[in-house]
């Protein structure tokens, strides 16, 4: 077929190469036969829905269009994400040397964040990379990646298909063939770059408006300048579109025709009519500030300009807004600055890959949608109540578009305007009606708010022209009703009136929705406490959910809930760690009891968002109780996004059967060893009780209470601190390990290693009828006059620490927690890194304190003195794979496969039961222990010996086959078959793709 193709061409190449024969001949003839040789479906002949099609065909261009409204010609697509595009031009055009057209398909690329784009009249396909930026000078020769001539397209067939074929697209192998480019787009993106200029232009617009009006309030000037380049944005946008006339602003730039200017945006005002156009500052201000109007405007055009706006998508507009949003313009000492806004300071601005939004609005729209008629479509709701600058609401309605195409296509296609060969879109005033009615936001910054306004006006202007929106009148919708400005989580009810300005409670009345989906806002109470203290007391008396130290998603979760219909549908991306944290149990409990839960996707340590470690997963909700619900869990980021077939297992779960305490989610083919671990085992606190797993203590002030002595004499400790000289008493210290964070404290913490003490804990305290008491101030005066030297020094930082329960006065220098005081005692203690990996199971011998605090503390195993079970046992079981697994299942993991295993997850782990009556199974048990004990010895003696690399190497030796041995006699333990080698695959779960 190749063959006959090119033949074909050769055969009459004269007449191809003059000027008579044209560009949609040419796509016809050769382009849409080559790529339907490389797999594409050009012409959607397998009939797949509008919104998966795999190539989109532009219509040709119309004779009163504008060279620059013209867009590719070919769109080649994973599902709905474009992966390049191809601009066909006749033969004729000698592109193999020509330097406007390789500026026109690398200015495509480039606007639209695409790693490569084509340019091809079949004499000539050529590659070129499109991460790097248009410049004015640029010739044919830059950015080229790869160029073959027609007399080279058989022979270098497979590879032209490896780099463009429809196959390497829906395999990822493309994404890794153009691996290195994508790292550039990432580094030199558009957002970035586009970003960068608007913030100028803010600036630079902020400050003249400021010095014409000095006294003019700073989110009032926020919201003029953002109009006012919304303004400019979107007439440049209608330019390239058709819907303008072409460098209708540069006239005006070039002129200085200041009149005409406002003349336009009155013009725009009647014709359009969606507030857009209001007038903001008086005429005479804006005449003084129009020098800068022309600035903006002129770098809008090519060739200052390196974007093609009529590819600008909605989502790079989008993304580029969502950071554009995180700051605001400040005065600051008589100068217009950017700062960042309350809310964002220490915090990345993290937009939701499209892929991600795609996938949630497949689950959630689409069955929403199916098997109704377009009149029922359009009485459906769809929002997302926490909307930010629209990247959801765009995709949403671009998908409710290509669903009601799908419908007329199969029951009355003249409701369509064919725009190609099997290509079709809605006429305009169905798409306003989409709009109108289907699509809703809310959200609590008003510049966001009008972002989402301005996005989806532009979106719903794709594609279209003067003819096709001059019978509308006014062109544009008034959103006002559709998207919100106002705070979600709480209605005027909620809210006192003094502060229904600062809260700005919105009323969703009757409003209710049929589809809710989105990205919430991941805040956590302390950071809620800061940034807006009038909220959070409302929350917790509000919302079930708020409970101990919850996060805002969860608020979110709990009100789409309430603002959905009865049989409504929720889907969202949060963190994974509610389904195991302490604060989301009472989340949990909603979810359960009222039986919502219809699929958890979970992405384990894959990375969703760039540059941001998240550990997330997709959640959709159903109103409607159901009794089980789906679990996947996602190995491959990669294989999921191509929706290879088997990227996704899911395990039919009953929802009643979750725990409340903590969700244990198991994929379905390791259910079953997971149920043979528990039949054999019990939980760790019921082997050694309850009390014996405890936290460390927490000083709250650990700099001044850990010490380092320079000496140690017979009865006092010499330290420093900050350069100056101190010793106390030496009863008063306790032997502590201190995380090491310098190169003077050696890690060895290890489960082959015992606990070696690296440092002291002042420790005021002292046994007094079994229990631990603080030694209160007249004692530490008289007996430790050192010691309370040096707490005196310091008694103003010691007493503001956060302290539980509150400091008296003659006990002020307490631990800022009572808890625990005693957890050092025990004779033998297994040490456990709370944030840790395995082999982080050290004994501890010498009665040493460990902290306690969050994900950097530690956590104590004490084996009780008439317990049966031998300390080097447990050690080895909690070392082992199976817990490993089970550590990762009962608590949070991370990147890395560091799992986070505090008591909570530490006192529900299985411990294979032994029966001590049975002598297999007693000489099973001392058989591990001894084993255990051995590879410590082992392990000390190559301690002991590093770098005497010929003592080392034997040692090394013997301690891998006792390592092997001590495997083997665990999987004698366990008794698990076959099903005891799915173990080890467990840590790919949590390897990030």
């Amino acid at each position: 077929m190749l063959k006959q193709l090119i033949e074909k061409y050769q055969s009459d190449r004269i007449h191809y190469l003059t000027n008579k024969y044209n560009e949609t001949q040419l796509r016809s003839d050769f382009l849409d036969p080559f790529f339907e040789l490389l797999g594409w479906d050009i012409k959607n002949n397998a009939g797949k829905p509008t919104n998966e099609r795999e190539v989109i065909l532009e219509e040709p261009l119309k004779a009163n269009a504008s060279e620059h409204s013209k867009k590719p010609d070919y769109t080649f697509r994973l599902f709905s994400e474009r992966k390049f595009f191809l601009e066909a031009k006749k033969p004729f055009v000698k592109i193999e040397a020509d330097n406007e057209t390789a500026k026109q398909i690398r200015r495509y690329g480039f606007t639209a964040k695409l790693k490569i784009s084509v340019l091809s009249n079949f004499e000539y396909l050529i590659i070129y990379d499109t991460s790097v930026k248009v410049e004015q000078g640029d010739t044919f020769q830059k950015a080229l990646v790869k160029k073959y001539h027609y007399t080279e397209y058989e022979s270098k067939f497979d590879e032209i298909k490896r780099l463009l074929g429809k196959e390497e697209v829906y395999s990822g192998g493309f994404d890794n063939e153009w691996k290195e480019i994508e790292n550039k787009i990432n580094q030199y993106s558009i957002d970035n770059l586009f970003l960068k200029q608007i913030n100028e232009w803010r600036k630079a617009l902020g400050a003249e408006i400021h010095k014409y009006e000095p006294n003019i309030d700073e989110q009032q000037l926020n919201d003029i300048v953002q109009n006012y380049l919304n303004r400019i944005l979107f007439l440049r946008v209608c330019e390239d579109r058709n819907l303008e006339d072409y460098q209708t602003l540069l006239k005006f730039a070039n002129t200085n025709d200041f009149k005409a200017l406002i003349k336009k945006f009155q013009d725009a005002d009647k014709r359009y009519n969606s507030g857009l156009f209001d007038q903001l500052l008086k005429d005479k201000i804006v005449e003084n500030i129009s020098s800068v109007f022309w600035t903006i405007i002129k770098h809008l055009y090519y060739p200052e300009s390196p974007y093609s706006f009529s590819v600008f998508s909605s989502d790079v507009l989008g993304s580029i807004y969502e950071i554009f949003l995180s700051e605001k313009l400040v005065v600051q000492s008589g100068a217009v600055e950017l700062v960042k806004k309350p809310e964002n300071i220490d915090r990345d601005i993290v937009t939701t890959p499209t892929f991600i939004i795609n996938d949630i609005l497949r689950n959630t729209v689409l069955p929403k949608c199916k098997d109704k008629t377009d009149e029922e479509i359009l009485q459906l709701k769809f929002a997302d109540i926490a909307c930010g600058s629209g990247a959801f609401l765009l995709e949403l309605f671009q998908l409710l578009n290509d669903i009601l195409i799908d419908y007329y296509l199969e029951n009355d296609k003249s409701k369509l305007i064919q725009t190609n060969i099997n290509t079709y879109k809605l006429p305009f005033e169905i798409k306003r009606k989409v709009l109108l009615n289907c699509v809703y936001g809310v959200d609590k910054d008003y510049n966001a708010v009008e972002a989402t306004k301005f996005g989806l006006l532009l979106k719903l202007l794709e594609s279209e022209d003067v003819n096709s929106t001059n019978k509308t009148k006014p062109v544009l919708p008034d959103l006002s009703k559709n998207i919100f400005f106002g705070n979600s989580l709480l209605n005027s009810k909620q809210v006192e009136k003094k502060n229904q300005t600062a809260v700005n409670p919105f009323d969703f009345s009757k409003l209710r929705f049929d589809v809710i989906v989105g990205n919430p806002p991941y805040m956590k109470s302390e950071d809620m406490k800061n940034i807006t203290p009038l909220e959070l007391p409302l929350y917790k008396t509000i919302y079930t959910s708020a409970y101990k130290q919850f996060d805002k998603y969860f608020l979110f979760l709990e009100q789409g809930l309430n603002l959905l219909t009865d049989d409504g549908i929720l889907g969202y991306i949060v963190p994974s760690k509610f389904t195991k944290v302490g604060a989301g149990k009472k989340l949990r409990e909603l979810l359960t009891e009222k039986e919502y839960l219809h699929s958890i996707v979970s992405f384990g340590a894959n990375q969703v968002f760039a540059d941001k470690t998240t550990y997330t997963c997709l959640l959709i909700l159903n109103k409607k109780p159901q009794k089980t619900f789906q679990y996947a869990e996602i190995k491959s980021l990669k294989s999921w996004k191509v929706r290879e077939p088997n990227a996704v297992k899911y395990e039919t779960q009953i929802t009643k059967t979750l725990d409340d305490d903590v969700w244990v989610l198991i994929p379905s083919e390791l259910k079953p060893v997971f149920n043979k671990i528990l039949a054999q085992s019990e939980k760790l606190e019921l082997i050694l009780g309850e009390k014996n797993i405890t936290n460390g203590i927490q000083t709250s002030k650990n700099p001044l209470y850990i010490i380092i002595p320079q000496r140690i004499d017979k009865s006092f400790a010499h330290f420093e601190i900050k350069g100056v000289k101190w010793k106390i008493e030496k009863e008063l210290l306790r032997p502590y390990y201190k995380t090491p964070s310098s190169k003077k404290l050696k890690e060895k913490f290890n489960t082959y290693s015992f606990l070696n003490p690296n440092s002291y804990v002042i420790f005021p305290y002292k046994k007094k009828g079994g229990k631990v008491e603080v030694i209160l101030e007249g004692e530490i005066k008289s007996t430790y006059p050192f010691a309370y030297k040096y707490f005196k020094h310091y008694e103003k930082v010691i007493k503001e620490r956060d302290v539980s329960p509150p400091i008296g006065n003659d006990d002020w220098y307490k631990f800022g927690r009572s808890q625990h005081l005693d957890s050092w005692e025990a004779n033998e203690k297994i040490i456990v890194g709370v944030l840790s990996t395995g082999e982080k199971y050290p004994i501890d011998k010498s009665k040493t304190i460990v902290s306690s605090g969050g994900t950097a503390g530690y956590c104590i195993v004490a084996i009780p003195e008439n317990s049966e079970y031998s300390i080097y046992y447990i050690q080895s079981i909690l070392n082992s794979k199976y817990l490993e697994w089970f550590s990762a299942l009962y608590g949070e993991v991370f990147r890395g496969g560091y799992i986070a295993r505090g008591t909570k997850v530490l006192r529900n782990l299985p411990i294979r039961k032994i029966d001590f009556t049975d002598e297999n199974d007693k000489a099973l048990h001392d058989e591990i222990v001894n084993t255990q004990k051995e590879l410590i010895s082992i392990y000390n003696q190559i301690d002991a010996n590093a770098g005497n690399k010929r003592a080392l190497t034997p040692l090394q030796a013997q301690f891998a086959r006792e390592k092997a041995n001590l495997e083997k006699l665990l999987a004698k333990l366990y008794d698990l078959g076959t099903d005891d080698l799915l173990i080890p695959l467990i840590k790919e779960l949590y390897e990030a793709n």
